[in-house]
């Protein structure tokens, strides 16, 4: 399924109906996703409000089953949910063949916009790796610092990586 962090999220009849009266009695970590969407809202809004009790990657897979289970539908541009949840979940990976120089850019770039004047120690770091064994430590340095200093910036780490992951061959 494909899944974009500006998608708009809503309750179909069916989802309403299990919001208000429990009809089908989903389990509970559903179902704590399908009660925020009583107002509709952005698969971002809803990552950003639950990060605090689970991980990102377990409230889109939440959000997949329910659209798949026809209680929340959607509407807006897509990137593979493939792409999201690899970043977002506690083990970010890069795909083997990525472009080391390219993924360097890209990561450094973050960090400035990201981190401000406490950039330059993850600037240092990437520009000292030399292989892609190197750069992934220093990635998950990176989203280890992004969720405890400024996790609202995670969906831009997780764009990062996807677009790092696309210069594989």
């Amino acid at each position: 399924m494909k899944l974009s962090f500006s998608a708009s999220l809503s309750l179909t009849p069916k989802g309403r109906e299990e919001a208000l009266h429990k009809v089908l009695n989903i389990n509970e970590r559903l179902r704590n996703v399908l009660i925020q969407l009583v107002a509709p809202q952005t698969v971002e809004q809803i990552i950003n409000k639950r990060t605090g009790s689970s991980n990102q990657a377990e409230v889109v897979q939440c959000i997949i089953e329910l659209i798949n289970g026809g209680f929340v539908a959607k509407d807006g541009g897509t990137i593979d949910s493939h792409d999201i949840t690899s970043a977002s979940s506690g083990i970010v990976q890069l795909a083997n063949g990525f472009v080391l120089s390219e993924a360097k850019f890209l990561l450094v770039d973050f960090c400035v916009d990201s981190f401000g004047t406490q950039a330059q120690t993850y600037i240092d770091q990437i520009e000292e790796c030399k292989d892609p064994t190197g750069l992934q430590l220093c990635l998950k340095n990176i989203h280890a610092a992004t969720q405890s200093k400024c996790p609202d910036l995670l969906p831009a780490l997780m764009k990062v990586i996807a677009e790092i992951n696309k210069t594989a061959y």
